[in-house]
């Protein structure tokens, strides 16, 4: 019996034990039990609070989800229809959108308690139902959506604003001349993300916002950099060459922007102002044997020297400067450039030129009718006149509006090569200082192409006799002061036709205006008669009688009866392509009948070349 006292001792413990453990598992299981409960009872946890942003809260704890969702669309519609929301827009613009378009969306705030509740840690649900612990859970009280009426008016209000607001972009453009590239830079345009507007204005009804400011975005125009322009002005230089017909094909002029200097032009720009960027020309190669483009004559001029021999000198040697001298395709000729300074340092002698209207000595006078024979030659060669000025008066020995003047250094005449095949001057006088001057332009012309002058006198003003006193002037003479010019306004066009005589294009080729120079005679205040009064003996008149009709000049050397100028009785050669038939004709300048009465012309002269002429010389220099 003493031995069996223990084990009922320890059989009592162990029960104890026992118990206790199957009550604490008991417990366990409850608890867990409650969490799983907890978990699919279809109840927001306590603690969900629906709120907006103006501080009202709606106590959604322990709702199941159809009590949750009939709290929520009772406190929604109870703020709805007292919502206005104020959208501006533009200068000034205003449209209002109410609550009234929108209806109660509750699923979307209960959704988002119910996701709250389902990422909850599971053994954490028990201990939150029983309050054990306060995990909150606030979720939006603004959950409402557009009626499909309400979003049918809003979609029609948003695109009149956007409508209202939309501009559109202009891309840059660019117009090519002579010398440069303008370009004229494009803007931005701008629009409104209609769908993404109807969303922002649907979410502040909802959210309870009042004003909303629309933003249009920028829709940008057309990529614009001086690599972007070069690209696009670029053209391959192209070598003159012969086809495997032997047929010659014309040389292609390079032609380019310096996308550097293009960039620093546009940076340097104000903002949409045009911008004017200098145009690079790249001549082509020349082919080993450039005699071959040299067979055709595209233009000649013979004009007369007027006998004075130091102007006659001076023409000569202006003219030894110009002869043989050859053009390569998309090359500027200089005239300045290539007889220097007529000044006696280069060899000129002084003779008489105009200097403020008046005739004054002065080196290297009589140049002035090379440049105007060259001139005449590259109009009548098709050529692209890049720097050109007329004369202060009419010059007598070519045909005004035909003549090209100078004075060095600021004022050049230029032309451009712009045919396809190289050009060689040809330039000589004969005949001493009462000789003529001959200036031809050898080169090729394979199409016939053919130009002519139309030029229209649009007024001339006759100069008059003006007599003014010198008391150095013997009584009883007079002496010529002036010499007399009638002043000329002149328009010039050319025509361009093909080897069929169809009229290819007639362009606008310039507007020159001579002024008229009055007669001015000196005489002996003593001396009586038109001229004033003094003695009675009237004085001897020793300048040519008067003109009774001062106000037609005779201009000695030009023919005087009307007519088109023919130019060149040979076809002068292509410049570019002459483009269609029809003629565009210049945009701001008149087209004219020509007056029956007004034409002054210079027949066409062809002069055979001379034998010396060395068409081998490839450099003329």
């Amino acid at each position: 019996m003493e031995g069996s006292t223990p084990k009922t001792s320890i059989s009592a413990g162990l029960i104890a034990g026992i118990a206790a453990a199957v009550i604490a598992v008991a417990a366990v299981g409850g608890y867990f039990g409650l969490c799983g409960w907890v978990q699919g009872n279809d109840q927001l946890l306590p603690g969900t609070v629906a709120r907006d942003d103006k501080g009202a809260a709606v106590d959604l704890g322990k709702l199941t989800r159809e009590e949750a969702l009939g709290a929520v669309t009772e406190e929604m519609d109870q703020r709805l229809d007292s919502r206005t929301l104020t959208l501006y827009y533009g200068e000034g613009k205003q449209k209002e959108f109410t609550g009234e378009l929108m209806t109660c969306s509750p699923e979307g705030t209960v959704e988002v308690g119910f996701t709250a509740k389902e990422s909850m840690p599971f053994w954490k649900l028990g201990a939150v139902w029983l309050g054990l612990t306060q995990e909150p859970a606030d979720v939006p009280l603004s959950a409402a959506a557009f009626t499909p009426e309400g979003e049918a008016q809003a979609k029609q209000v948003i695109q009149s604003i956007a409508d209202e607001l939309y501009v559109e972009p202009v891309d840059f453009t660019y117009e090519l001349d002579s010398e440069t590239v303008t370009v004229t830079p494009g803007t931005d345009g701008r629009q409104v993300d209609t769908g993404a507007l109807l969303t922002a204005v649907e979410d502040a009804l909802a959210q309870g916002a009042t004003e909303l400011t629309v933003e249009p975005e920028t829709v940008p125009s057309a990529e614009l950099s001086g690599q972007v322009l070069h690209n696009l002005v670029y053209v391959e230089p192209k070598a003159a060459g012969v086809d495997e017909n032997g047929k010659l094909t014309p040389a292609v002029i390079g032609l380019s922007v310096n996308a550097e200097e293009a960039q620093s032009y546009l940076d340097a720009a104000e903002p949409g102002q045009p911008v004017t960027i200098p145009l690079e020309y790249t001549p082509p190669g020349t082919s080993a044997d450039e005699s071959m483009y040299y067979k055709d004559l595209l233009a000649s001029v013979t004009t007369n020297m007027d006998g004075v021999a130091n102007r006659s000198f001076n023409v000569n040697r202006a003219a030894e400067f110009c002869n043989g001298k050859v053009i390569q395709p998309g090359e500027v000729f200089s005239y300045i450039g290539t007889i220097g300074d007529p000044s006696s340092r280069n060899g000129y002698k002084p003779s008489t030129g105009y200097q403020n209207g008046e005739t004054v000595a002065m080196d290297g006078g009589g140049v002035c009718q090379v440049s105007s024979s060259l001139y005449y030659c590259a109009v009548y060669s098709n050529l692209e006149i890049v720097k050109r000025a007329c004369h202060a008066f009419s010059t007598g020995y070519i045909p005004n509006g035909l003549d090209a003047t100078i004075y060095y250094p600021s004022l050049d005449f230029k032309f451009r090569n712009s045919t396809g095949f190289p050009i060689k001057i040809v330039a000589y006088t004969e005949g001493g200082a009462y000789g003529k001057l001959t200036v031809q332009f050898y080169g090729s012309n394979p199409d016939g192409i053919k130009v002519e002058t139309q030029r229209y006198t649009q007024s001339s003003t006759g100069w008059t006799t003006v007599y003014e006193p010198d008391e150095t002037i013997p009584q009883g003479t007079t002496k010529v002061k002036t010499t007399p010019y009638t002043g000329y306004v002149v328009d010039v066009y050319r025509c361009v036709y093909d080897a069929g005589g169809n009229l290819l294009s007639r362009t606008y080729e310039n507007h020159s205006t001579y002024a008229k120079r009055d007669k001015v005679i000196l005489y002996n205040p003593l001396d009586s008669g038109p001229w004033g009064a003094g003695t009675a003996e009237p004085p001897a008149v020793t300048d040519p009688p008067i003109d009774p009709n001062p106000g037609v000049d005779p201009t000695p050397g030009v023919d005087p009866n009307p007519g088109v100028d023919p130019g060149p009785s040979v076809d002068p050669g292509p410049s570019v392509d002459p483009g269609p038939s029809t003629d565009p004709g210049p945009v701001t300048e008149p087209t004219p009948e020509p007056p029956p009465t007004q034409y002054v012309d210079l027949p066409p002269v062809s002069v055979t070349p001379p034998p010396w002429l060395d068409f081998g010389d490839e450099t003329g220099e």
